[in-house]
């Protein structure tokens, strides 16, 4: 059993390196490789969502306050006018290629209200952007027939870049239609109580009730991954949920450290606390720098055939991770952890 001295170092030493890792501009840096494993042709890709997620986490380890805080005004002036954000930065070559997505925007929205950061009302325009079964699509883009409000009037500046949008969804996996799980996930773990909300937590629930982890959605396959975002929405309002996440992650046999860390931190979502052994492999896993492992925790999408599986992503297809964004992962978990176990000593 881990005892609090050595979480207390172990903790340290992973804020230490963030501190030091850590770009000028508050962002927290991710890498993109085409190798599954990222072992190799590992580049630095300046990107929204990483950080986003890093900042939410870090929120449960007060010694990251100050990593947090310039990753919260990293995300800050990173975001439009109508509180949405993108997934590349505005220094990212592509930036303009892209239209705003409710993945970066949820994570971004949520580490930003966790920190009682004010930032424009984009409520409305997210309650807005879903399909008639009232599940969110991934992409804010103008939609004939669905498209009104003051949705219309912000996704209508996009038709003055029509070629570029046209090409963005010709040219890549992306569909102006994508109904994405995990990212469904990310939007109600933000907006948390809202009309309708029953549908979103139904099409999880399905997900988890089927064994269609790997193929709910269109960037994400790590069951790991998947179990964590959608503990986090389901904790609070989808109880029976918990005895099946917690069934499946302890019959799973993660393959890297992130795995472990986004197992425990899904468990601690629902009050559980992780294995003393998979605290203890935490434990034993950071370098001597006091980071954890890179490992992809998503990548840049795969087609959806005509029977609506998903094709495996083809071999260019880019993955993002770091060692900071695992890093963040594994404070989290160590954290609450800890939190415990103070109360214990």
């Amino acid at each position: 059993m881990s005892t609090g001295a050595e979480l207390d170092g172990a903790i340290a030493r992973g804020v230490a390196f963030l501190a030091e890792a850590q770009c000028a501009s508050g962002e927290l840096p991710v890498f993109a490789s085409t190798d599954p494993k990222m072992e190799t042709g590992c580049t630095l890709d300046p990107s929204i969502f990483p950080t986003a997620l890093m900042a939410q986490s870090l929120g449960f380890c007060p010694e990251a306050a100050p990593v947090r805080e310039r990753a919260l005004a990293f995300l800050h002036r990173e975001m439009d006018a109508n509180g949405l954000w993108r997934h590349w930065t505005r220094e990212h070559p592509f930036y303009a290629q892209l239209p705003p997505d409710l993945d970066d925007t949820s994570c971004a929205s949520a580490a930003l209200a966790s920190a009682d950061i004010a930032f424009p009302d984009n409520r409305s325009l997210l309650l807005s952007n879903r399909d008639l079964r009232s599940r969110f699509f991934t992409w804010i883009s103008p939609r004939p027939r669905l498209t009104k409000g003051r949705h219309l009037a912000v996704t209508a500046a996009q038709l003055r870049h029509a070629v570029t949008l046209f090409f963005f969804y010709r040219r890549t996996s992306a569909k102006p239609y994508d109904v994405d799980a995990v990212v469904n996930a990310n939007t109600l773990f933000y907006l948390g109580d809202f009309p309708r909300r029953e549908a979103v937590a139904a099409m999880l629930l399905d997900v988890l009730r089927g064994d269609g982890e790997r193929s709910c959605d269109k960037w994400y396959d790590n069951p790991f991954a998947i179990w964590y975002f959608f503990s986090r929405a389901l904790a609070p309002i989808a109880p029976e949920a918990e005895a099946i996440v917690a069934r499946k992650i302890l019959s799973a046999d993660p393959e890297t450290t992130l795995d472990r860390a986004l197992a425990a931190c899904a468990l601690l979502w629902w009050g559980r606390q992780p294995a003393p052994s998979l605290v203890d492999a935490l434990l034993a896993s950071p370098d001597v720098q006091g980071s954890w492992p890179r490992a992809a925790l998503y990548h840049g999408g795969r087609q959806r055939r005509k029977d609506g599986v998903f094709a495996d992503p083809h071999p260019d297809t880019p993955r993002w991770g770091s060692e900071a964004l695992t890093t963040c992962f594994c404070l989290e978990a160590l954290s609450r952890v800890r939190a415990d176990v103070h109360k214990v000593e």
